[in-house]
């Protein structure tokens, strides 16, 4: 059984907002991006976080590597509170948890070259010997496909595919535990996409990985991921390993998710009904059942009550007043 390495405790991340009315003094209200979210990754796992737009997934992530303060809730990393960590264990912690962000156009400065970019981890932790940083960088650039004699050269010279690539060597320079992938092949084409995710695989054996992947597109999720969760409106309404969440899904959202795949034959028609209405605002979100207002199996106590997430076989976790 694996160890368990990243556990999320009733996570929270509400953002302050004013809003008008109140007389003088601006009425202050929060939006609920993240509204409670609990989940465990282990050693070597990939665990897929997937959603709308605007579902607070990838703000879970964010929180995950330090990048924003929770509002409530506990991130435990190796047993211990990345919240309360004192300074020195808060560095070795940011060594081993990197992020890739989604665009790799805005996520390496333009001014730096390759060397420099994947270097800079490295410096900043104080490795001073220039051979060593050197051989190091060599060795992560052949690791993720770019060219020694690239070494040199600065952003604007790589596609899109080989900028990315550079971004995961940079994110492991330090030889991080955890990646958080947010959206990472979402701005890359379809063939690229491919190339990238293969490329993630590989790492993921050689370097002994475990991998938070955010993303929308529910067939990379498939391809890559052992467990995955559904957000919606800032709370996981359904989690369970990747065979049992595409081969029988049981949250009503979920299902809608599945259904809106796009299938690669014009002839072929989705069974499963496209699902109706917007998502309701974060800053004011339903009472009970987040999902209630766009539900067709909504009762009396899905507009009352908020589900909580209920585990109906070992591993599969759904949170749903219907389904019993």
């Amino acid at each position: 059984m694996r160890k368990i390495l990243l556990e999320v405790n009733d996570l929270k991340v509400y953002y302050p907002v004013k809003t008008k009315g109140g007389g003088l003094f601006p009425k202050k209200q929060h939006v609920k991006a993240v509204d409670g979210i609990s989940f465990a990754v282990s050693e070597g796992e990939t665990f897929g976080i997937v959603g709308e737009s605007g579902c607070g997934k990838s703000t879970a992530g964010k929180a995950i590597v330090k990048l924003l303060e929770p509002t409530e809730g506990c991130i435990r990393f190796e047993g211990r509170d990345i919240f309360k960590m004192p300074k020195k264990e808060e560095r070795d912690y940011k060594k081993k948890i990197q992020m890739v962000f989604q665009d790799p156009y805005s996520s390496l400065d333009p001014r730096f070259t390759v060397e420099r970019i994947i270097g800079e981890p490295l410096v900043v932790n104080g490795m001073t010997d220039r051979k060593e940083r050197r051989n190091i960088i060599l060795r992560l650039m052949e690791d993720v496909g770019i060219r020694p004699e690239f070494l040199n050269r600065y952003p604007h010279e790589f596609s899109g595919g080989q900028r990315q690539r550079i971004g995961v060597a940079r994110a492991l320079a330090l030889h991080p535990r955890l990646l958080v992938c947010d959206e990472p092949v979402s701005a890359l084409d379809v063939s690229i996409q491919a190339q990238i995710l293969n490329l993630m695989k590989d790492l993921q054996q050689k370097y002994n990985l475990a991998y938070i992947f955010i993303s929308h597109n529910l067939s990379v999720v498939k391809h890559l991921c052992d467990r995955v969760a559904v957000m919606y409106l800032g709370n996981i309404v359904e989690l369970a390993g990747k065979g049992r969440l595409f081969g029988n899904p049981r949250h009503p959202y979920t299902n809608a998710l599945l259904g809106a795949i796009p299938v690669p034959d014009p002839e072929i028609r989705s069974l499963k009904e496209p699902l109706e209405g917007d998502v309701p605002s974060p800053l004011n979100p339903p009472t009970g059942c987040c999902f209630h207002t766009r539900c067709k199996f909504a009762e009396k106590e899905c507009l009352e009550t908020k589900p909580l997430l209920r585990e109906i076989e070992p591993g599969h976790v759904v949170a749903c007043h219907m389904i019993k």
